[in-house]
Formats: C-alpha cells, sequence, structure tokens
C-alpha cells in the first residue's frame, strides 16, 4: 500500500477519538482510528487538517523499523499511524528511568524509527519504536508497541500500548537485546 500526504489523507476525530482518513495511489480510502482521546491530546489537529509532509516523513521512518519486526502490513501501517500521533500530538510523557535497567557503558545509538527494547526493573520487557532518541531534556521519547508493560506490579503502574515513554538512553538496548541473560531471567 502507497500513501503520498497529498492524495486526501486528513486528520478527524470519531467518537472523540483521533483519526485519520488515508487514500492510498490506487483511490482506496481507509479510517484508522488511534489510541488517542481528545484527552490525550497536548495538541489537536483540526478537523480535516491535511497529513503532512513532516508527518508523512515520521510515517515513513516508523513503517520502516516496525516492518523489521512485523510483516503483516495492516497491524504495521496501525503502530506507525499511532506513532505519528503519539510523537506530533500528545502530552509528552512523565520520564520514568528509575523503573528501567541501564546499560553499562555501551556504544549503541539509536535512531528515529528504529525497535529497541526497555527492561523494567521487575525483569519485563518493552518493545518501542523510537519517536525522538533525544529530546529538549536528552531523553528518549519511545511509543510502547506492547499491548501492557507493568513498572511496578504492586501499585498497578505501568504503560499500555500506544504510550509514550520518556527515558535517559541509557535504558534503551537494542530489540530484545537482554532476552535470556540475566540470572536465567526471560525478559519477554
Amino acid at each position: 500500500m502507497v500513501i503520498n500526504p497529498q492524495n486526501d489523507c486528513t486528520w478527524t476525530f470519531q467518537n472523540g477519538i483521533l483519526s485519520i482518513n488515508l487514500t492510498t495511489d490506487e483511490g482506496k480510502s481507509y479510517l484508522f482510528k488511534t489510541h488517542f482521546s481528545v484527552d490525550d491530546l497536548y495538541m489537536k489537529p483540526e478537523v480535516n487538517a491535511s497529513f503532512t509532509i513532516k508527518e508523512g516523513e515520521l510515517l515513513t521512518y516508523y513503517l520502516e523499523g516496525i516492518n523489521k519486526i512485523l510483516k503483516d502490513e495492516g497491524s504495521s501501517l496501525d503502530l506507525g499511524i499511532n506513532a505519528v500521533a503519539c510523537e506530533q500530538y500528545t502530552k509528552p510523557a512523565i520520564p520514568t528511568s528509575r523503573y528501567f535497567m541501564m546499560g553499562s557503558q555501551r556504544e549503541y545509538e539509536v535512531l528515529e524509527g528504529d525497535v529497541v527494547s526497555v527492561y523494567t526493573n521487575e525483569f519485563k520487557c518493552g518493545d518501542c519504536v523510537v519517536l525522538e532518541p533525544r529530546d529538549a531534556d536528552g531523553l528518549t521519547r519511545l511509543m510502547l508497541l506492547n499491548r501492557e508493560l507493568l513498572l511496578d506490579v504492586k501499585q498497578h503502574r505501568g504503560y499500555s500500548l500506544g504510550q509514550m515513554i520518556r527515558v535517559d538512553p541509557e535504558c534503551v538496548f537494542e530489540f530484545r537485546e537482554l532476552n535470556n541473560r540475566r540470572n536465567g531471567h526471560k525478559y519477554a
């Protein structure tokens, strides 16, 4: 499926949920609902605001990474669109580095659109797409690709699919880098 921003692609709201109308180069129209309600948005696109060239570039970066781990085009596109909406319109997340393991002096530099993993202090793995390698605060902005990631079981604190995570870059690992490594724990 090929989508170009100039092909009548617009943001809209369906029942209070940020959505996008996409038209492919073949002329087929699709409506994708994001995971974000009006209350989740920091900035709201105007109804029928065009999907911009910048958003198209972001979608391309995100799809390149997501397609490396997912082969289903529809699911990849859904996650990519959610990543664009998360990056462009949602409220910045509170930093939560303290809940995640840190790597020790490794030289792994993440790029926009990379799919990476974070590991909680409770040995849970979360797979994410990189929204921004370093924001104004020097933190890495990610979007969770899993259904959920519990940070603190006792406090029922965690993230769900599509939510933004902001952490110290040292908390970000290559995709599934630590699986089956530490103390015999399986991290996924």
